[in-house]
């Protein structure tokens, strides 16, 4: 006979909430750096007097910077390094990752050719290989000479932009043009994908979100030729995430967020493949605190748990807002049963299979517009 005894267990069930790194950005860029100095992560949000904080940045990233800051609006943040030109921006990403967990990184170092884009997509693949961080990059190319004698026309401009992207495949980064007369292009693209006055499933090309802010002058050419919504139209159409405006619609605001992915990709659009890393980064924590549990086994009632536990995640993430008669979407549709499927690929080994769904969005509405003739009126 046992000794009477009562034990108690305080079970963790890992039912709690995951805090997030979505809509906080690392910037990268250039500035004044002392040899041998050490370059530390420099934390800002939408409080801090940047001239400040970045005293020691070129003038490119600090315009960068305002304007994200700007167009991030309430509750920005966002992470900085400043490094001296001739420093492995590659080394400095990794160093500001021991620090702070971001959802994307923000080169302001333009890229002129695809070793560079490609490069900033290892940098992305590294982090999740050694850390398991789901990283999107953001990267810049060069705006135009417009220097009267040596600058270049749109069309000389255009036809060396589009080649720098060319046959790069990858997701997980999507590039802007500078093409503003300052270079205010990335900071603003930036600012309005960190703005949490909407989700991380929202398009940046929301028009309701409102204009761009700051300075949105667009460049001019050698002849000073302003840019037009043609050549913005080529870029975009060569996989570029850039500015638009409507004529006769006061404001200038963007196209939709175009990534590398590959004709046929389901991630063309960066708010899919965030939706779709918010997720990952949430369950797989899930997946950590389950390892070595023999309660997730393969019997029918631990499986039904196991569904619900894996698609908790995906549930708070389709939660729907509604204010009197306006529904607010959650960043995904509710996962159905057959959204997750786990598979016992061994006695060892469990393969969990989910699927998100993003809601529709319309960022093309055709209009139709007929003669209604009421006879006897």
């Amino acid at each position: 006979m046992a000794f009477p005894t009562v034990i108690i267990n305080i079970l963790n069930m890992m039912r709690g909430a995951i805090p997030g790194v979505e809509f906080h950005f690392l910037f990268v860029g250039y500035g004044a750096v002392a040899e041998g100095e050490t370059r530390n992560l420099i934390m800002v949000d939408a409080t801090t007097d940047l001239d400040d904080a970045l005293s020691d940045a070129d003038a490119e990233l600090k315009t960068t910077m305002k304007a994200a800051q700007l167009n991030g609006r309430q509750g920005w943040t966002a992470g900085v390094m400043i490094l001296k030109e001739g420093d492995d921006w590659k080394a400095v990403i990794n160093k500001a990752n021991e620090t702070s967990s971001f959802e994307a990184t923000v080169l302001t170092i333009p890229a002129t050719n695809k070793a560079f884009l490609e490069e900033a997509i290892a940098v992305r693949t590294e982090l999740k290989n050694k850390l398991g961080r789901e990283v999107f990059m953001i990267c810049t190319t060069p705006k135009i000479d417009s220097t009267a004698d040596s600058g270049k026309t749109w069309a000389e401009w255009l036809a060396a932009t589009v080649t720098i992207q060319k046959d790069v495949a990858s997701e997980y980064i999507t590039v802007v043009p500078q093409v503003h007369k300052t270079n205010s292009t990335i900071g603003i693209y930036a600012g309005r994908l960190a703005n949490q006055e909407v989700s991380v499933a929202d398009t940046p090309a929301r028009v309701k979100t409102g204009s761009n802010l700051g300075d949105t002058e667009l460049g001019r050419d050698k002849d000073d030729k302003p840019l037009e919504l043609a050549i913005l139209k080529t870029l975009e159409q060569n996989r570029y995430a850039v500015p638009m405006y409507y004529p006769d619609y006061p404001g200038q605001y963007w196209t939709t967020g175009r990534t590398l992915d590959v004709p046929g990709g389901d991630f063309q659009d960066i708010r899919h493949i965030r939706v779709a890393m918010k997720a990952a980064r949430k369950v797989r924590v899930r997946a950590i605190a389950r390892i070595g549990d023999r309660s997730l086994n393969s019997t029918p009632g631990s499986m039904a748990n196991a569904k619900l536990y894996f698609t908790q995640d995906l549930r708070e993430m389709a939660i729907v807002t509604k204010i009197g008669d306006v529904e607010f979407p959650g960043e995904i549709k509710p996962p159905l049963g057959e959204d997750i499927t786990l598979t016992w690929v061994n006695d060892e080994e469990l393969e969990v299979l989910l699927a998100v769904t993003p809601y529709e969005c319309p960022v093309k509405i055709t209009m139709g517009i007929m003669i209604n003739k009421r006879l006897g009126e």
